[in-house]
């Protein structure tokens, strides 16, 4: 994978691990957790009505932080296979704002 679709976010908890992720208003992700039966807790989204894509904070156990990230390499397949062509550009680009 070239770039990433989410993001860990740095936060004490014993039980969860943090993360924020694009996804589409169409929540391409939900299938993918439920096949892999990876319980994602979401918590707030933020998106525009100039993209296609919106942005997901959620929690997930720590004993299922690398089925999360399997599952995000999952998505970006998806996403080109759906015609979402420019998604990782899109993710590239707010990782660099996240960096500078």
């Amino acid at each position: 994978m070239d770039g990433k679709n989410y993001m860990e976010i740095s936060k004490f908890s014993l039980k969860y691990k943090y993360f924020c992720y694009v996804d589409t208003n169409e929540y391409l992700t939900d299938r993918i957790f439920i096949r892999r039966k990876i319980n994602v807790l979401a918590g707030d989204e933020y998106g525009n009505d100039t993209s296609d894509y919106i942005i997901v904070f959620c929690k997930v156990k720590k004993k299922d932080r690398e089925e999360f990230v399997e599952a995000m390499e999952e998505l970006e397949k998806k996403m080109l296979l759906l015609g979402h062509t420019d998604y990782m550009d899109f993710c590239n680009r707010l990782q660099v704002k996240k960096a500078g």
